[in-house]
């Protein structure tokens, strides 16, 4: 094994400095050729078990002599990997998907699966993309080719096993140990002491900001100062003595940065939040050291409200309940993209239905949430925003043992007396006062539906809503309904709208130009 060479490679390993010593692997200032060196070095000693001893993000393919591959992808897919296998018996993989589509052999077409998913769903769900052939290397997987025989292998599979009899305190302990070794790695690997942090009005990043030490900090702000965070955000950092910089948003400066997160991000999603956290990275131009950011905290500890339905949505009838995040039912998504057959799902979690039979119900959400969600839509965006820009993201929250530690904490310590991620703003409490940690979660507002509807904007939005390229793949009477209810006050109708917009964007700044 150790005549292997290393195809391509893109993360951040948090245990760099300990894998180091471990593998008498010399730590450069070059610290992306070092960590393909621990990678050499570890597959040289332990053959595909290195993943087991990786902590961090991480996306890469090793090369053997005689052609053959091997390839993993992280724990909850921080970063990307995709893959395709040719006609002419070729398996071709990379990190960006116009690594595979500059291949002559590829021909580029819509999955039409794939795209009634993104209508169901605001982003490709699970292995999808929306390119025909080009398929996603789930988290924790890694894959094997040799004498053109791909082979997938799951080396990760978050598990829930509840501790019970252990006080609230010994649990704020554990939260709080397992923060701070985290953090001890961040500072030793990527230098974290000097370093910033992106605050929202939240709890999650105003205890990371707290607790990491660092002292920056940067929030994103609206004109519109309704549906601003940064009064809150404001608060948090003024309470801890740290600077702030505002990052002022306008109504076009947004909407002209939907097709730049789009062709970085190559894949659409229709979380409107992306957008402000794009321009949060632009604004920041990767100064201020790494950055620290919250995601994984809610999917991980139980942040979402609709999460007190948990019992409710234990599919004990039956169902096959697909996560929380939704933007139109299937038939619905399916009239609109007048396609004549509903596409397959329950293969989405069927594999997950089968682990949990017997676990909490709140765990089997969240593990649904975690493996669709987290994985397709919030780790997927704010990694591509970053990396856009320049800006080393670290994502604590989001780290195999902040999940270990979850999965050990009861449900009812972590949805507790109607207060999503009660442990965590325990925790927080250590490092906030009690109104931060316990503030309510507002979730991430912004003014784009009040802009899509704006008369100055109006032209602008229904020249792409019913352009050439909706026509190709929407039923424009349907949509015109859709777009007219939302004129009308029907706000459900929004998201639809929106996912039929992003779509139509994406298609022609990014899909036509790859």
């Amino acid at each position: 094994m150790s005549d292997a060479s290393v195809l391509f490679y893109e993360g951040y390993l948090r245990n760099r400095k300990r894998l180091c010593t471990e593998l008498s692997v010399e730590d450069s200032h070059d610290r992306e050729r070092t960590e393909q060196s621990v990678l050499l070095a570890g597959y040289a000693r332990w053959g595909r078990d290195v993943v087991h001893h990786l902590y961090g993000s991480f996306s890469f393919a090793l090369r053997e002599a005689g052609g053959k591959l091997f390839c993993a992808r992280d724990h909850f897919g921080i970063k990307s990997f995709y893959y395709t296998c040719l006609p002419d018996g070729r398996l071709i993989c990379a990190a960006d998907i116009s690594g595979i589509t500059a291949d002559p052999g590829y021909r580029k077409a819509i999955d039409p699966d794939a795209l009634q998913l993104y209508m169901m769903f605001g982003y490709p769900a699970g292995e999808a993309t929306l390119f025909r052939g080009i398929r996603k290397l789930m988290p924790g997987c890694m894959l094997t080719w040799d004498a053109g025989v791909c082979n997938i292998e799951q080396y990760y599979r978050p598990t829930f096993h509840p501790e019970y009899g252990v006080s609230e305190q010994a649990w704020i302990d554990r939260f709080d140990a397992t923060l701070q070794e985290i953090f001890d790695d961040d500072r030793a690997a990527m230098g974290l002491g000097d370093g910033s942090a992106f605050l929202s009005g939240g709890v999650d990043s105003a205890l990371l900001l707290a607790a990491s030490g660092v002292k920056r900090a940067a929030s994103v702000r609206f004109r519109e100062s309704a549906y601003s965070e940064w009064e809150a955000a404001s608060e948090t950092a003024a309470w801890l003595g740290r600077e702030l910089q505002g990052i002022t948003l306008s109504a076009e400066e947004y909407l002209d940065a939907i097709p730049r997160y789009l062709r970085n991000a190559e894949l659409p999603t229709t979380d409107s939040c992306v957008t402000a956290f794009l321009l949060g990275c632009e604004h920041t131009g990767g100064k201020g050291g790494p950055w620290l950011s919250g995601e994984g905290a809610d999917e991980f500890f139980a942040g979402y409200k609709n999460y007190r339905l948990a019992p409710k949505l234990a599919w004990d009838d039956g169902s096959t309940h697909l996560g929380l995040i939704g933007i139109m039912p299937q038939e619905d998504a399916r009239r609109l993209l007048g396609q004549r057959k509903a596409c397959p799902t329950e293969y989405l979690v069927r594999d997950l239905y089968a682990q949990t039979a017997h676990d909490e119900h709140l765990s089997r959400l969240l593990l649904i949430d975690i493996r669709l969600w987290l994985e397709g839509d919030i780790l997927f965006s704010v990694n591509r925003s970053a990396r856009a820009n320049g800006v080393e993201l670290l994502l604590p929250y989001a780290d195999r043992r902040m999940f270990e530690l979850s999965a050990a904490i009861p449900s009812d310590l972590k949805w507790h007396d109607g207060c999503g991620k009660y442990i965590l703003r325990r925790t927080a409490e250590r490092w906030l006062p009690h109104d931060i940690a316990f503030r309510p979660k507002l979730g991430f507002m912004n003014p784009l539906r009040h802009w899509f509807l704006e008369d100055a904007f109006r032209p602008r939005i229904e020249k792409v809503l019913f352009g050439k390229v909706s026509a190709q793949f929407f039923d424009q009477a349907i949509l015109r309904r859709y777009w007219d209810g939302l004129l009308n006050g029907e706000d459900l109708n929004w998201n639809i709208v929106y996912a039929a917009y992003v779509f139509a964007v994406w298609y022609e700044c990014c899909y036509e130009k790859l």
